[in-house]
């Protein structure tokens, strides 16, 4: 009876799959790389936006699931169970699920033939408002009043402390709730007014809100104008010069790092009281100036961000005496006011928070408090309806396979970047990787914008160990449930000689069987030692037949294994184990034969399917029966129903002389006298026994 089929792909499949969930204690077979926790992406005008999702997995798998739950009901829309990616390869996922303003928890789990092999969790993305900053210090903030924490958990910083003044790409992105000592990177000093100003903002929209500051305390306009056309600048009360390219650089870097991978709705921008004092700058020269670093930050990225221009001047002169300036007001509003610019109006602030501790600074928790307050009223339902933000990137796809070689893994990256950027060092679109690590890759457009692909992690050698096969002594097995052979290994797919996909295999056939192991990347270990099976011959069902009256026979249609029997009545098993079964009972009978394979020291037992019910009727009459009756040759046979003991079976002629005596210890099954010396004729028989006493008839003839 064959109760497995070769061919049954979906079965071996299955048991592969259970096989890896319970041995599998490798690291875990799915994981989220991308994004990573509290990273919040840029909403659309719709409020939503589509998010990339990318991770890898360390064993064979046919699909990827998503879901968004809400960190906090009401913080967000749930959304059900969707496919993030059918039929992924090389050992990495990438989908996007499309998400309305929120913060979420997501989690993704990973299949195999409608088996879930993997699952993680993401505990914080966000979908919502980015906002960059930049100006002076009452944007910056100060290090001595670093600002109360924001109280929700929704308002977040990036955790970048650029005060090295590095020109290069920021470390891969992490991000924090905002507390009060946060650097706020690139070059924010403590949360300032953007704890509060971030739980005003959640408080109204509903979403989570990241900012990125940028600004350098005691810097001109013509500072960041200077510095952005790629010429020395001094700073206007030291003299001394700021380092190259700074203090644009961090505003570039973090529009082509961070805006251009997570999205952002604007620039804050707060500035003009130095240009008040010292510098006395004309409307003029602050509007083009401005104009100047607008016009190419939006020509180096390639984007149009919107700018928030506030209205600000005050300062503090030489003698310590408060001044304003309408200049500085006026180039703002210019900017503000000029045809096609991407601007929106800031709040004023010169006659906020009088007087002021230094006659500069919002500092302190009541100035912090005045300034977030009028950052909160300027960036109104007006602001959010009308200014179009730039979206977040869509993290590119990468292909991964086994190199020519076997022995390493080939990465390729996709067409159309101007730069390739390998943690390996290497700037190739293409790399082989051979060596155990993640493999991370920066690419970047014309423009130098940055975007991040999927990480690809190669935890050991890239060809997979040779699998060893467990059992490795020959073994034997019948030929209806075949032999369990195991493959040895981790989280690989292994591949058996009899076709046979999964970590262990069943076959049906004598032979000998090997195994090799392919890992996601594709590349194949060698082939195992191979493990010889003999698969033993089928035993055929029997039937039964009615051999005397108070007997039944098992009949095989072909013999030859020394077979013994199993019997049972209805469902009871019964003692017997020969061919024959006496039976004192009426009810069904069912048989199946068995038999004994031995080879080295394994000893296996194969048994045939069971057999039709054979339904036995007892009649009633005194329980002992001689047959046949008449006799041809004088062959007699004795059944009883009951099991007699010191039974005696005596035969008389008609003149009642004893002509022929047979005792027996125990007459429990058929006994067959030889009765060939009488001659032909009625005899009398009379079986005793303790409490037994019966007399019959019978003719020889």
């Amino acid at each position: 009876m064959q109760r497995l089929i070769i061919g049954n792909t979906i079965f071996l499949l299955r048991a592969f799959i259970l096989s890896l969930i319970c041995f599998s204690t490798a690291w875990a077979q799915i994981k989220i790389t991308s994004p990573v926790d509290r990273a919040i992406y840029q909403r659309d005008q719709s409020g939503q936006t589509n998010l990339s999702v990318a991770g890898r997995y360390s064993q064979p798998i046919d699909q990827v699931e998503i879901r968004a739950i809400p960190v906090i009901p009401g913080q967000g829309i749930a959304t059900d169970w969707s496919i993030l990616q059918s039929n992924p390869s090389g050992g990495f996922f990438l989908g996007t699920i499309r998400l309305q303003g929120g913060w979420y928890t997501l989690e993704v789990k990973a299949s195999f033939a409608g088996i879930q092999v993997g699952r993680d969790v993401l505990p914080r993305v966000g979908v919502g408002e980015v906002f960059l900053i930049s100006g002076q210090s009452n944007a910056q903030g100060l290090r001595d009043f670093p600002g109360l924490s924001a109280q929700d958990d929704r308002v977040n910083y990036v955790v970048f402390d650029n005060t090295v003044n590095s020109l290069f790409d920021p470390p891969k992105p992490a991000f924090a709730q905002l507390t009060s000592a946060a650097t706020i990177g690139p070059r924010g000093q403590g949360a300032w007014c953007y704890g509060l100003l971030g739980d005003l903002l959640v408080r109204k929209l509903n979403v989570p809100v990241l900012f990125i500051n940028t600004a350098w305390d005691g810097t001109s306009v013509r500072n960041w104008a200077e510095s952005a056309d790629g010429k020395i600048t001094k700073n206007v009360f030291g003299g001394f010069n700021y380092p190259t390219q700074m203090p644009y650089g961090n505003l570039l870097i973090a529009s082509r790092f961070y805006a251009h991978q997570f999205g952002a709705r604007a620039i804050l921008w707060m500035q003009g009281e130095s240009d008040t004092f010292p510098l006395d700058m004309s409307s003029q020269e602050y509007q083009q100036n401005l104009q100047f670093l607008m016009n190419k930050l939006g020509s180096d990225v390639d984007k149009r961000l919107y700018w928030v221009i506030a209205r600000t001047s005050r300062t503090s002169d030489s003698g310590g005496n408060t001044i304003t300036s309408e200049k500085i007001i006026n180039g703002q509003n210019a900017v503000i006011n000029t045809t096609f610019n991407a601007t929106f109006p800031g709040p004023i602030t010169d006659n906020l928070f009088l007087p002021r501790p230094d006659g500069t600074h919002f500092e302190g928790p009541e100035g912090n408090v005045v300034l977030a307050n009028t950052w909160n009223e300027t960036l109104n339902t007006s602001f959010f309806t009308t200014i179009t933000p730039v979206l977040p990137s869509a993290v590119p796809a990468i292909t991964v396979s086994c190199g020519p070689d076997n022995g390493s893994i080939q990465i390729t990256a996709p067409e159309g970047y101007s730069k390739y950027e390998w943690s390996t060092g290497q700037t190739t679109r293409i790399i082989s990787a051979a060596s155990a690590g993640t493999y991370e890759l920066t690419l970047k457009d014309k423009n130098g914008n940055v975007i991040l692909a999927p990480s690809i992690t190669l935890s050991g050698s890239a060809r997979p160990e040779r699998p060893t096969i467990i059992p490795s002594n020959p073994q034997q097995a019948c030929a209806d449930t075949g032999y369990l052979f195991s493959a040895s290994g981790g989280n690989d797919l292994f591949l058996w000689s009899n076709n046979a996909i999964g970590q262990t295999a069943r076959p049906l056939q004598t032979g000998n069987y090997t195994v090799k192991a392919r890992n996601v990347f594709g590349c194949e270990s060698e082939i195992s030692v191979p493990v010889s099976l003999t698969v033993r011959p089928s035993i055929a069902k029997p039937f039964i037949e009615k051999s005397g009256p108070y007997s039944l026979a098992a009949i095989i249609p072909t013999s030859g294994l020394n077979e013994s029997f199993e019997w049972r009545k209805g469902v009871t098993p019964l003692p017997a184990i020969s061919q024959s079964l006496k039976v004192t009972q009426t009810d069904s009978y069912s048989v199946r034969a068995k038999a004994t394979f031995t080879l080295g020291n394994n000893t296996l037992t194969c048994y045939s399917p069971f057999s039709n019910g054979f339904n036995f009727s007892i009649s009633e009459d005194d329980g002992i029966v001689i047959f046949p009756n008449p006799t041809r040759g004088g062959v007699i046979a004795v059944e009883t129903r009951e099991d007699l003991s010191n039974a005696e079976v005596t035969f008389y002629n008609n003149d009642g002389t004893i002509v022929l005596t047979r005792r027996f210890a125990i007459l429990r099954e058929r006994q067959v006298i030889d009765a060939t010396t009488l001659p032909p004729g009625l005899y009398l028989v009379r079986v005793r026994a303790p409490g037994v006493d019966v007399t019959k008839r019978i003719a020889i003839d």
